[in-house]
């Protein structure tokens, strides 16, 4: 199982980082496009201004070039170029260097289109505009529009991304040992109840089978042994006897095996309705003593069950209720000598309160632990079933969310409180 878990925790931490490698490169390329698009609005606005002081005379083609090229050991400066849409050129910060390298095609498409993004070498952005000045007098440099584009290196820019790349690198690397571990740990609550129950599977079928088991090998040697020599017909007839005791025994095996699986359905899966808990009470006793007219049953009310607006109802399925308290019952009496049990019915506040006692031998400290643990059976004296009854009680009682304990000491009876929520 443990390999299980490990695999189960790759497959998460795979799944988990293949869409956080998606989101990261998402994040990356949606910040590299608003880098370009703020740094293309800086060349524009460069290109404007440049050509601006240009065409009106503000700034001689020398000055400009002489502050371009000084600006240029310090700052990534924005290379403009100004040409007519005849592809005249009329200024260029550095027609030597010449990042764009203006062709007339390329004047003539930025003619057309107004404005566009330039393909230069990757380490640079360049922006093409068709600018026609709005202060243009007849003392500049002409009329109508011109050509203008302008290029540079956005370090600042490619430097802050490389930054964010460095640290949605690291966030990955965090993420994944953190889903590693979220991996492992969800591997581990998983799998634990599939553990819990292949466990309890074995168990059961284990217990099953040794308890079918055992029956069936009595039957089996006592039909053997009748057939192996003529016997007397009182012989024959208590071999059929013991038989069908072991017969009934498989019989009350595999009833309490079914009634364990409806009670299994949980509450979703069976029907609810309201019912008298005093009701069926009476019904389970009456059930018993007909089965075993040896025992002895005493129900009585405590005084607030006594008055006239006691509530006795409950919300519960009448089938399995009545396997519960028949069980209790029927515990009570079978490991008490005088076959006797005694039960109070208790009204609290929001819930109604059975103790079922018997004056038996009691029960030790490791019985009361594990006395509601399928097919739990305690010492050599308390043998007498299957170990299905109590445990049926309990998940039933809890299946109703009721709560129901034993309080019990070694040569002074048993006590099982049950409390169970009113309607």
């Amino acid at each position: 199982m443990n390999n299980k878990r490990i695999l189960l925790t790759l497959k998460y931490t795979a799944v988990m980082s293949a869409v956080m490698v998606m989101a990261l490169i998402i994040i990356y390329l949606i910040s590299d496009g608003a880098r370009r698009a703020t740094f293309r609005d800086t060349l524009r606005s460069e290109a404007i201004t440049k050509a601006n002081l240009f065409l009106e005379n503000r700034v001689d083609a020398e000055t400009m070039q002489h502050i371009y090229l000084n600006n240029t050991q310090f700052i990534n400066e924005v290379e403009v170029a100004v040409y007519t849409p005849d592809y005249q050129m009329l200024y260029h910060d550095a027609a030597e260097h010449d990042i764009v390298k203006e062709t007339p095609e390329m004047v003539r498409q930025i003619c057309e289109k107004g404005e566009m993004s330039i393909e230069v070498d990757n380490s640079y952005q360049a922006v093409g505009i068709l600018y026609s000045p709005s202060l243009i007098t007849g003392e500049g440099k002409g009329g109508g529009a011109f050509v203008v584009t302008a290029a540079a290196h956005d370090g600042n820019g490619e430097a802050n991304m490389h930054s964010l790349l460095i640290l949605l690198t690291c966030i990955f690397l965090t993420s994944i040992l953190l889903m590693l571990a979220v991996g492992y740990y969800l591997a581990n609550i998983t799998i634990r109840p599939i553990e819990h129950a292949l466990s309890s599977q074995k168990m059961f079928v284990s217990n099953v089978s040794h308890e079918l088991r055992t029956p069936l090998a009595a039957i089996t040697a006592e039909l053997d042994l009748a057939l192996s020599r003529q016997r007397t017909p009182e012989q024959y007839q208590q071999s059929i006897v013991r038989s069908l005791d072991d017969a009934h025994r498989m019989t009350h095996l595999i009833d309490g095996l079914l009634n364990l699986a409806k009670a299994d359905y949980g509450a979703h899966g069976i029907a609810m309705e309201p019912l008298r808990i005093d009701e069926l009470l009476l019904d389970a006793r009456e059930q018993l003593l007909h089965a075993h007219p040896d025992y002895t049953i005493n129900i009585s009310f405590d005084e607030k069950a006594m008055e006239a607006d006691a509530n006795f109802s409950i919300n519960g399925n009448e089938y399995l209720m009545n396997i519960a308290l028949k069980n209790l019952m029927e515990n009570n009496c079978k490991y008490s000598a005088n076959h006797s049990s005694n039960v109070l019915i208790a009204i609290q506040t929001s819930s109604i309160c059975i103790t079922l006692s018997d004056t038996g031998e009691g029960m030790t400290a490791e019985e009361q632990r594990n006395i509601f643990q399928l097919f739990y059976r305690g010492s050599t004296t308390r043998q007498k079933g299957h170990g299905i009854g109590m445990a049926l009680a309990h998940k039933i009682i809890t299946l109703h969310k009721g709560k129901i304990e034993v309080k019990s000491k070694s040569g002074h009876g048993t006590t099982f409180s049950v409390e169970i929520p009113n309607e």
